[in-house]
């Protein structure tokens, strides 16, 4: 009986885990995007961590020395000089599929790749996660040189853009869009095996509707709108 009560803990989690890694990850859940016009969806599920305003094509963080190059975050040559970053990190519990934010014409296809993929959070980010807080995103190496994917969408207010970068174990993502297609706001563009980071370019003629520390749901909230 005490060899059974201390199995029995151990066959649970292994199952739940089973389940998490095996079944739940893959869920493919309907969303209904809202038909509002000169509005951007949000491309993924998760934890807004990051809204800062770019500037000259850099943005500023607290935990950076200098300035960051936005097209460093985005790899992706020539980005948006004057507008908003948007970043949300896709934990292991969220929906994986991301989702195109508006509707367009593809412009751009871009993907970087990295020698080695390193980690997306330190210690206490990934701490602050786990308890459904925001994380500084931009305080490690991983943010900046992992692979990633970047797509990018023209509008009438400009072109938005939607990088995916890998956790320490890589993209391992299957996309669905390619350049020159149409795409339509809501629709999937692409499924993240292992999540991570997601970040949302937006040009200066839209304006962020969400704060750090806020929850979104992809192809559902409405994460930004055009100016009045």
């Amino acid at each position: 009986m005490t060899l059974l009560r201390r199995i029995l803990p151990l066959a649970a989690a292994g199952a739940a885990l089973y389940y998490v890694r095996g079944v739940y990850r893959f869920r493919d859940p309907v969303r209904l995007p809202p038909a509002d016009a000169g509005t951007v969806l949000a491309p993924a599920d998760g934890l807004v961590c990051l809204v800062k305003r770019v500037t000259g094509g850099q943005i500023y963080a607290d935990s950076a020395p200098h300035p960051i190059p936005v097209s460093d975050l985005m790899g992706l040559p020539g980005a948006a000089q004057e507008g908003w970053l948007v970043g949300l990190y896709m934990g292991p519990l969220d929906v994986h599929f991301t989702y195109h934010p508006v509707s367009g014409a593809v412009t751009r296809a871009h993907h970087t790749g990295s020698r080695q993929n390193t980690s997306l959070l330190s210690a206490g980010a990934a701490a602050s996660l786990l308890a459904g807080r925001p994380a500084d995103l931009l305080a490690t190496r991983g943010t900046l040189e992992n692979e990633r994917h970047a797509l990018t969408t023209q509008t009438p207010h400009g072109e938005v853009t939607v990088t995916l970068v890998a956790p320490g174990s890589g993209l391992n993502a299957t996309t669905y869009t390619r350049e020159a297609d149409t795409v339509r706001a809501g629709n999937k563009s692409a499924f993240l095996n292992e999540g991570g980071l997601v970040f949302l370019l937006l040009p200066a003629g839209l304006t962020p509707q969400v704060t750090v520390g806020e929850r979104v749901l992809g192809a559902e909230t409405v994460v930004a709108r055009a100016e009045a």
